[in-house]
């Protein structure tokens, strides 16, 4: 077998295949990245560990470019030099790199390890030896030795390197057999130099010497493993070694009485525990590797997601693996009183057999009598409900075979152990318990009502366990009953409990242990949205904290809130579970009611502000009335560099904690917040085709607003006849327009009245009324032009080409395309700029240049393209493919048209859709595709018809029939 391509047992290389020596891989950057996607070949690794690994002090704004850098740098270098990159996959958001086991050495060693293992079971020694052999000759030196070491590569190198020392301590038992006894006895002392205290080579030096005939060295080394073991441990050998000791010395074998059975304090596993099989497999895999060294893990989560329940029942599953027993200790870490580390030491040692005479009075040398006691046995030792790192850190073993499973609802980062976060349960896990609860045959019946009660209780096993309760006590109950009561949030936590069971009082007993600060945030996040939210966000709704970020760190690690992500502006998103939220509510509801109303509005005033500051620096300018610059408050001002620099995507990011921000104001009772917050909205709803949300705000601000109307209003109305429009709601679209029009029109608004004018104008055109549509448009030119609106000028001149256009004049509405144009360039809005060139390209067709009209179709569809405007660049790419399809290009044809369909479809414009759906049948039926053409009409004549376009329905119907 030829020497792997890939190696990280030693210093990192890469060897191309047949060749003679390393390969150069560039910097320690791509080598790190390289490292990492090795230590997990086959597997998904994220941007984010990628990101982790190479800047763990905080990575830079450039980091995701970076990494993709770095990981083209390591494609080049691995092509040049005849290694194929093939396996080197991009995924979404990460990486993998396919590896076969004969090319790299760390798969290569498990390869070889696993086949010695298995000769050595079946008795065929020789052959194990030379497995074992050849698997520890791949390593060259410690796992990645020259690279900097990495928190996130810890688990693999701690698992790999104890495989190691595992596939070492076998080949000595091994070789032992084989009777290959003088180079054996070398190794032996070797290792026992580097651990004096193993029983285990002890016990193999004093036989390798006893096989190779030095019987008084034998002796020497088992007195000398007394005297170390009495030293430094204060234990007699045990039976395994004392036993080899008696047969080499010639003592005869002493009747020994039974010894007493080992402790196991474990309290009753829970006899319908479900779910938690991820955890629990890691938890066993974990475990399992305690031997050589101690192993501890610490179980964290947020209340009520089971933690204690979890240990308890992996600590049953795992019985097996410590024969010298279990001991199990409550710590009390959010009772009144966690318990000393002195008392919780008195009560383990005396479970592992000391008397009260014997017990050492300091905390540190009953903590150093615990580490004797346990470095020759294999205990498992169960901490429940840990308070701190510095509560467990005297509880746990120095050497030896034991493990430690530690639960708490605090992450204990600074402790030496593997980490295993508990959240909420998956959905079908959840269900699962449900149904062990109250009956499957219950559930089964409940159908959608069983996931309704799950929806109520966030999946949180506390609350299942007591919805499950509830209704097995309750047979007259059905189970959509519990879910009615369940759906109201503020009567939830109410139906949440039953005995002593109740998931108030778990979430009381984590906020009442908070500090001042950090449950000041804590209720802030009962006044903010059941969303993700910033950082920022929660600071502006506590009003003004001291060290904002360290008290997130708190309810971060006391499991309260978790980091859901990051989004595209680089800040950390957090989300509290639904019902510790709602408990956060009721809390922050006990507050004042100014406190709560300020506080609340705050929010409110922040989102405004960055609304505004992102508004005046997006791509498009849109066609509405917008407020004025606002002054950001404190944790809002350092973002508006980034909000201006990436408006869209802050929008996108904030969306839904905007439009919840704008009921929240309605519910506070301040109509004109709620208005100025979803008049800012109305541009990014536009342009992302969020009809919804757009819809949505507006009908809700409107409905509240008193009378009489005010500018805010005007302004909603406008917004609301565009959307009308978008959805071929004519008549609502021109009563919206109209409206605002007289309302801007009567507070002497001439600008609002312009914008207006226009919207009345495009509802004209749009139907024919081409007459009405150019005097909307000439008046509201005049109206712009004595607002000074320069931009809403360049729309009104598009828009009186646009008429000429339509009774097809292209000489006619040349000058006024040429001035909008101008004005659109003057005032650097592209947008204008873009939706100009549309009208121009129907110029030149009408003129019968085609080529030209293609080009100005194209500039139009690059500069959208680049503004991100999905509806309009869909409009031009429905307009080239027309082009097209006129040509007689109907390849090309049908690509753009079915972009341009799928577009039209999601955004809901309807018209738009049975247009297109028209020219893709026109298309299919003269290309001879008859079924396919009949489907695309069928679509058409469905739309037309709803509608009520009849005139253009019974055109499609004409065209259905021809093809019968």
């Amino acid at each position: 077998m030829g020497e792997p391509i890939f190696g990280v047992l030693g210093p990192l290389q890469v060897r191309a295949r047949g060749g003679t020596g390393p390969l150069p891989l560039g910097g320690p950057k791509p080598r790190a990245v390289l490292a990492t996607l090795l230590l997990q070949p086959g597997a998904f690794v994220s941007l984010d560990v990628l990101t982790e690994v190479l800047w763990p002090g905080g990575a830079p704004r450039s980091a995701v470019a970076n990494v993709r850098t770095y990981v083209r740098a390591l494609r080049r270098a691995l092509t040049a030099a005849g290694v194929a990159t093939d396996g080197l996959r991009t995924l979404p958001a990460g990486y993998a790199l396919d590896v076969e086991p004969g090319d790299h050495d760390m798969l290569l060693f498990e390869h070889l390890l696993d086949g010695a293992r298995a000769a050595r079971d079946r008795g065929d020694d020789a052959t194990a030896l030379r497995g074992y052999d050849a698997a520890l000759a791949l390593w060259r030196g410690g796992v990645l030795q020259d690279l900097p070491s990495s928190v996130v590569w810890d688990p693999v190198l701690t698992r790999i390197e104890e495989l190691r020392s595992l596939a070492v301590d076998e080949c000595l038992e091994v070789r032992l057999r084989l009777g290959d006894y003088p180079p054996l006895v070398a190794d032996l002392r070797k290792r026992l130099a580097e651990d004096p205290l193993r029983e285990d080579l002890w016990q193999m030096l004093v036989r390798a010497l006893y096989g190779a005939g030095r019987v008084t060295e034998a002796r020497a080394a088992y007195a000398e493993a007394e005297r170390v073991l009495a030293v430094e441990l204060g234990v007699a050998p045990g039976a395994p070694l004392r036993a080899t000791g008696e047969e080499i010395n010639g003592h005869v074998a002493r009747r020994r009485t039974a010894p007493a059975a080992p402790v196991c304090q474990l309290p009753m596993d829970v006899p319908d525990f479900t779910g938690r099989d991820t955890e629990i497999a890691a938890l066993e895999e974990l475990l399992s590797g305690a031997g050589r060294r101690p192993v501890v893990a610490v179980v964290s989560g947020p209340p009520g997601s089971g933690k204690s329940t979890l240990v308890v029942h992996v600590a049953h599953r795992v019985r097996h693996m410590f024969p010298d027993g279990q001991l199990f200790v409550d710590l009390g870490g959010l009772s009144g009183r966690p318990r000393e580390a002195a008392d919780v030491l008195a009560e383990m040692l005396r479970g592992l057999g000391v008397i009260d005479n014997a017990m050492p009075s300091e905390p540190g040398e009953r903590a150093a009598l615990l580490r004797s006691r346990l470095a020759q046995r294999r205990v498992l030792i169960v901490l429940d409900d840990a308070a701190t790192g510095a509560q467990v850190r005297p509880l746990l073993p120095g050497t030896g075979g034991s493990a430690v499973l530690v639960s708490s609802r605090r992450r204990m980062p600074a402790l030496p152990a593997q980490h295993c976060p508990l959240g909420v349960m998956r959905h079908d896990e959840a269900r699962a318990l449900l149904g062990r609860i109250v009956g499957e045959d219950r559930l089964s019946v409940a159908g959608a009502d069983a996931d309704r009660v799950l929806t109520g209780c966030g999946s949180l096993p506390l609350a299942v366990r007591i919805a499950g309760a509830r209704l097995a006590n309750r047979p007259g109950w059905t189970v959509g009953a519990l879910a009615d009561f369940l759906h109201d949030e503020r009567g939830r936590l109410d139906q949440l409990q039953t005995g002593e069971l109740e998931v108030r009082a778990s979430a009381e007993l984590s906020y009442r242990h908070l500090p001042e600060h950090a449950a000041t945030a804590f209720r802030a996040f009962g006044r903010l949205p059941d969303q993700a939210v910033p950082g920022w966000l929660v600071t502006v709704a506590m009003g003004r904290p001291r060290e904002p970020d360290r008290v997130l760190e708190t309810l971060l690690d006391e499991h309260l809130v978790e980091v859901v992500g990051t989004d595209p502006l680089g800040l950390q998103r957090y989300r509290m579970h639904d019902l510790l939220r709602i408990y956060a509510r009721e809390l922050a509801e006990a507050d004042a009611p100014d406190v709560w109303r300020e506080r609340g509005l705050g929010t409110v005033d922040a989102l405004i502000a960055l609304a505004r500051c992102a508004n005046a620096a997006m791509p498009t300018r849109f066609l509405g009335v917008l407020g004025e610059a606002l002054p950001l408050p404190g944790p809002a001002a350092g973002l508006a560099r980034a909000v201006r620099a990436r408006p869209i995507e802050w929008f996108e990011s904030e969306r839904r904690v905007l439009v919840a921000a704008v009921e929240s104001a309605l519910r506070l009772g301040d109509h004109a917040r709620a208005a100025d917050l979803a008049v800012e909205l109305a541009g990014f709803f536009d342009m992302r085709g969020y009809y919804g949300d757009w819809l949505r705000t507006h009908r809700l601000v409107l409905d509240a607003v008193p009378a009489p109307p005010d500018a805010r209003s005007a302004a909603l109305l406008r917004n609301l006849g565009q959307l009308h429009l978008y959805q071929d709601r004519y008549a609502d679209a021109l009563a919206a327009f109209e409206r605002s029009r007289e309302v801007f029109a009567a507070l002497g608004h001439r600008s609002g009245e312009a914008v207006a004018g226009l919207g009345t104008g495009t509802v004209h055109r749009v139907t024919g009324a081409l007459d009405a549509a150019l005097t909307s448009f000439t008046e509201a030119l005049h109206a712009s032009r004595a607002a000074g609106d320069r931009h809403c000028e360049a729309v009104a001149h598009n828009a009186i080409a646009s008429v000429w256009l339509e009774r097809g004049d292209p000489d006619a509405a040349a000058p006024w395309l040429a001035h909008a144009l101008a004005l659109s360039r003057d005032v650097g809005d592209r947008h204008r700029e873009a939706q100009v060139r549309r009208r121009i390209a129907v110029l030149h067709e009408l003129r019968g240049e085609p080529q030209v009209a293609r080009a100005e179709l194209e500039r139009a569809l690059e500069i959208f393209d680049e503004l991100t405007d999905t509806h309009c660049a869909a409009y031009v790419q429905q307009s080239i493919g027309e082009l097209c399809l006129r040509q007689g290009d109907a390849g090309q044809a049908s690509a753009l048209l079915v972009g341009a369909l799928a577009v039209q479809q999601q955004l809901g414009d309807r018209r738009a859709e049975a247009r297109v759906a028209c020219l893709l049948g026109e298309l299919h039926h003269a290309t001879g595709r008859k079924q396919t053409a009949r489907r695309y009409f069928h679509r058409s004549l469905s739309a037309w018809r709803r509608l009520d376009v009849r005139d253009q329905a019974e055109l499609v119907d004409a065209k259905l029939r021809s093809l019968r």
